[in-house]
């Protein structure tokens, strides 16, 4: 590798760390490319250093014949380029025009698209680079703080605000900590209660909020705007770029906020998500998180629904955060520069 600050993943890794490795270089390469020879030459090397039977068992007893040995490499490449290809396809279908890379028509490169500071693909590159800022990182370089605590105070707010607006085709209101306009919990639902959001909000907390409290533990709301109110779709929406999303259901939070914020909880079917930066790909823990969550909005999902939200606010939609998108094409630039400085 030419010098990308990126490590090469760990024998065994499934095929998202794969493609993220693809992505990352391509994203920090001069010439925005990121060739799969270059994985496979990588991984050959870590094969290299261990025995085969350990690692290799799948491809049965091949001797020390060369041929035998070209053939066994022949093969764990094959079934790399398969998995690599096919899920850089669910990307691409998935984030439907806002996934900032291609790849060629031989599988052999992946390529950043020549305008990837777009802002549609914005929310696709700050969950990539979310997905790697703590643990389990492709990485090889330490993240500035500065870079951290944006991404964690406004940057995933920003992108999930809008995500939650594209997900129910109407408005949402950014409650999460810190507010960037300084407002109030009230203030903040008052001006969503105002929008038509379809709930009414108390003149003071009520008697039980924890006085410490900052937002109800809920992060964005959002609601689909109608002719005659209420909204026929609400949602309550976590915010949650760090590892430990599975212990951040949203649920538990949204009855607090009612209670001690709301005089009238919204008169309609309560709906919850969670946004979050990750693939999952364990199919179990995807439906069981999802029990818990409501629903989970996570890289493969995010990234539509914040470019349909960048459309319905490019159309005149009055929501926060509207406008706010280049705060985050300035963080994930920063992050490329702070990274091949």
């Amino acid at each position: 590798m030419a010098g990308e600050p990126v490590v090469t993943p760990p024998l065994g890794a499934p095929e998202d760390v794969f493609v993220d490795w693809l992505e990352l270089v391509a994203f920090f390469n001069e010439f925005r490319t990121a060739r799969l020879d270059e994985l496979e030459a990588a991984l050959e090397e870590q094969y290299e250093e261990v025995d085969d039977d350990e690692v290799d068992d799948e491809d049965g007893d091949l001797g020390d014949d060369g041929a035998e040995n070209i053939a066994r490499i022949d093969a764990r490449n094959e079934r790399l380029r398969e998995s690599v290809e096919n899920e850089v396809d669910l990307r691409i279908q998935a984030c439907e025009g806002a996934y900032p890379f291609v790849l060629s028509a031989d599988a052999e490169e992946l390529e950043l698209v020549e305008d990837w500071t777009d802002e549609r693909y914005a929310t696709y590159l700050t969950c990539l680079l979310a997905s790697h800022v703590s643990r389990q990182s492709l990485l090889d370089f330490e993240v500035e703080t500065g870079l951290i605590s944006r991404l964690r105070n406004r940057v995933f707010q920003v992108v999930s605000t809008y995500a939650l607006c594209g997900f129910v085709d109407g408005q949402a209101a950014s409650v999460g900590w810190p507010r960037e306009d300084k407002a109030t919990v009230l203030e903040t639902l008052r001006r969503a209660e105002m929008r038509g959001a379809g709930f009414q909000t108390k003149d003071a907390p009520g008697p039980y909020t924890p006085p410490q409290a900052k937002d109800g533990g809920i992060d964005v709301i959002a609601w689909r705007t109608e002719n005659v109110p209420p909204p026929s779709l609400f949602v309550y929406g976590q915010v949650a770029s760090g590892h430990n999303w599975r212990g951040k259901p949203v649920g538990y939070f949204m009855e607090l906020l009612e209670v001690n914020y709301m005089e009238i909880r919204p008169m309609v079917e309560r709906n919850t998500a969670t946004m979050m930066p990750f693939r999952v790909l364990d199919e179990g823990e995807w439906y069981r998180e999802h029990m818990g969550h409501g629903r989970i909005l996570e890289r493969t999902r995010m990234p539509k629904y914040a470019f349909q939200g960048l459309r319905i606010v490019e159309a005149g939609t009055e929501t926060d955060e509207a406008g706010n998108m280049p705060q985050v094409t300035s963080w994930v630039e920063d992050f490329r520069q702070a990274a091949l400085a």
